[in-house]
């Protein structure tokens, strides 16, 4: 028996410079069969493919060396490379986010028919696409007998049946198995034949550990002992089920990841999954783990410890994730407890809810055994709403273990949950406040940086509680979709409280009208992922910037005879969809938009200034385009005449758009090209308006009319944030003809 994780291996292929490589001519035709409308993100994403080719394998491997540990900057041009992959993917089949949590297409995994239309499509269907680029290799042994296909979530559907169907064509001598959460989930529902039976022979719910080695056993001969959990045909269009059995957790051996290629996980470790316990120990309204995880056993810590040894030596990883549904305090105190008295250098993070017993002493023993993060639900910081959700902590023990953990040096993360029924508005921003001022304290208070938080909506799941019964909580369910027969996901209203709208607002991270930079931009970060945060706590190293600053450049000077030239990386092509040409500027991740007159830029060679301003309506605007470029470091200058006269003025250095306005005449400017926010005051705003087709000094003290101590402190900071640019250009150029109109 091996494992193969085909995620990763056909991730790990997708995201290389041979994946992007096969994938642009698909993603360059998508273009001209675009509406409109989504054109132009789809061109803005066709100007990165061949930087992010260049880098990507580059950009990946340091992702996967502890080294990127000790360098932020390295860290945030890898991931930056790594989302801009994840975009031309995205860009090469419709309707497709292609990110590290979970894929949604143009196909539905809440319909039958749609799973199906997916698995057989290999042009819109990437899972389809990469098998067919890449087959599974292990099925050309003669000798294999089983496949079986673990699904925990509806976002793996389509890949999973896509993936059962590959078998199926090439091996359909084949017993292929599905198991998993989801289709724990799933196959509850089913009271006859289902289509997906024409991919898969046979379901099995709940726990594979020992189902999965009777199947094995069954089909090659060796015996027919009953199949815990087993699903299958009965041969008359009904099904046939075997009672699942519950795992004696106590009994299992040491996780074994032969056959999984460690080392091509995007991060450095490998981060090593295993349990300390198993299922869930309270009931909360909101969820449905207990549906199909059994009933809740824990693991002896010695157990649990000697697993970690084993995994460690054979591994040489010290970096370990409980994939616990909750670790309780029993477990905590005995893991920490165990690693400490056995004198173990490992390092590992979990989940846990708040309580009483999360103390000072729990929380130095958790620092001491390695412990360098630990998830909490807070879900709500109000008393009644945590009542309604049946969530069995006190809003008075929260404040004393977050004491305790931040005071002992353990980073925490906050679940937070919106909307769950009932809950007001009022209450939903005191926990979002909470968990706003628990960050700041953690880093100021406590120097401990690594914390995060998440704010969700509340999802209506109907095999929770809430989805059960849904008239205790005040809740009337809409039903799915026409054909949506695997939706576990319901829209819903409420008598009282917060809407699915109201939530939806308060959830979506962004003020109205601020949504920034070009479409790449907008793609999954990984160091958003726990895994990151928990490594940079245990390196205890410098966080990252989430975006790759523009760089300084020297104030520009340009003659009558200077040239100029792009600088080595920048790309770019003529928009399909505008008037002027894309340029990409990997050196900031930038995307700017300028006139076509400067195409010829795109030669790569250098042009004289006067010629490439030689077709423009107004050198002034030229100017201010070209010192747009230069605070980029778009360009390279090279001087004919350094000895010339010039006359400096300020420019724009982004086509900001205006966001967030404030009575007082403040601001949120909002960058376009990099993504780049900056807030700025009434006169910071007055500055950068009255520099868009470039001002003087001289004129801008006489038209803002503010004091010279203000202006020059302004000037500074607004240059600093790349707000605006100084640029300083020889007399004769802004003194060229225009052009007629």
């Amino acid at each position: 028996m091996s494992s193969l994780d085909l995620s990763i291996e056909q991730t790990d292929w997708l995201l290389s410079s041979a994946g992007l490589g096969k994938l642009f001519p698909k993603a360059e035709r998508r273009l001209g069969e675009l509406p409109p409308g989504e054109r132009r993100a789809h061109e803005e994403v066709l100007t990165i493919f061949g930087d992010t080719m260049q880098r990507i394998d580059s950009a990946r491997a340091a992702l996967k060396s502890r080294d990127v540990l000790a360098d932020p900057a390295a860290f945030t041009h890898a991931a930056t490379v790594l989302r801009n992959g994840l975009a031309c993917v995205s860009a090469s089949f419709p309707g497709l986010k292609f990110d590290l949590r979970g894929n949604f297409s143009c196909f539905s995994h809440r319909r039958t028919d749609s799973v199906l239309e997916a698995a057989g499509s290999v042009d819109r269907n990437v899972y389809g696409w990469a098998l067919e680029q890449r087959p599974i290799p292990e099925l050309d042994d003669s000798s294999l007998a089983v496949v079986g296909i673990s699904v925990s979530a509806d976002t793996q559907l389509i890949a999973a049946l896509t993936t059962a169907r590959h078998v199926k064509l090439r091996r359909p001598d084949v017993h292929v198995v599905m198991g998993g959460n989801l289709t724990t989930r799933m196959v509850s529902r089913w009271q006859e034949e289902h289509p997906f039976f024409a991919y898969v022979d046979s379901f099995i719910s709940y726990e594979g550990e020992d189902a999965l080695p009777a199947l094995c056993d069954r089909i090659t001969g060796v015996d027919n002992r009953p199949i815990p959990g087993l699903l299958e045909r009965d041969g008359s269009g009904g099904l046939l089920r075997t009672p699942a059995a519950m795992v004696d957790v106590s009994d299992l051996p040491t996780p074994d990841f032969d056959g999984l290629p460690l080392e091509r996980y995007f991060a450095p470790g490998p981060v090593l999954p295993l349990q300390a316990s198993r299922s869930c120990a309270w009931d909360c309204a909101f969820c449905s783990i207990p549906f199909a995880s059994n009933k809740f056993r824990i693991r002896r810590p010695e157990q649990v410890v000697r697993d970690m040894a084993a995994l460690a030596a054979k591994h040489g990883s010290d970096s370990f994730m409980f994939v616990d549904e909750i670790m309780t305090l029993t477990s905590l105190r005995g893991v920490s407890r165990e690693l400490i008295d056995g004198g173990h250098d490992l390092f590992w993070y979990g989940e846990t809810r708040f309580s009483k017993g999360l103390d000072d002493e729990l929380a130095s023993s958790l620092r001491r055994s390695g412990c360098r993060r630990l998830d909490l639900g807070l879900e709500s910081y109000n008393q009644r709403v945590l009542d309604l959700m049946r969530k069995g902590t006190k809003v008075a023990d929260i404040e004393p273990s977050l004491q305790a953990l931040l005071g002992n040096k353990v980073p925490v993360h906050l679940f937070c949950m919106t909307g769950f029924p009932g809950e007001t508005e009022d209450e939903a921003l005191r926990t979002q406040e909470f968990a706003d001022q628990a960050l700041r304290r953690s880093a100021e208070e406590f120097d401990v940086p690594y914390s995060t938080a998440a704010n969700g909506p509340f999802i209506l799941d109907v095999l929770s509680p809430v989805g059960e019964r849904p008239d205790l909580f005040g809740v009337e369910l809409i039903p799915p979709g026409e054909g949506e027969d695997l939706a576990f996901d319901l829209d819903y209203t409420v008598s009282e409280g917060l809407s699915q709208q109201d939530t939806a607002r308060l959830t979506s991270g962004e003020p109205s009208g601020t949504t920034a930079g070009a479409a790449f931009h907008q793609g999954t970060w990984i160091g958003d992922a726990e895994e990151w945060s928990f490594l940079w706590a245990l390196a205890e190293a410098e966080l990252p910037p989430r975006r790759v600053p523009v760089p300084i450049v020297p104030r520009l000077h340009v003659g009558t005879t200077a040239s100029v030239r792009l600088a080595a990386g920048v790309q770019g092509r003529l928009s399909d969809t505008g008037r002027g040409i894309l340029l990409h500027v990997p050196s900031c991740d930038a995307l700017i938009d300028v006139p076509r007159e400067w195409h010829p830029l795109l030669d790569g060679l250098p042009h004289t200034v006067a010629s490439l301003w030689q077709d423009v309506e107004s050198p002034r605007v030229a100017a201010g385009t070209l010192a747009r470029l230069a605070a980029h470091g778009a360009l390279t200058v090279e001087q004919a005449d350094s000895s010339e006269e010039s006359s400096p003025l300020w420019y724009a250095a982004q086509p900001y758009a205006v966001a967030d306005s404030r009575p007082d005449g403040g601001c949120l400017l909002v960058s376009p090209e990099t993504g780049h926010r900056v807030r700025v005051t009434a006169a910071g705003r007055l500055l950068w308006l009255l520099a868009a087709d470039g001002v003087s000094d001289a004129e801008l003290a006489e038209r803002s009319r503010l004091p010279e101590r203000q202006r020059r402190l302004l000037l500074e900071n607004l240059a600093g944030n790349r707000v605006i640019a100084v640029a300083s250009l020889a007399p004769g150029l802004l003194e060229l003809p225009r052009v007629a109109a």
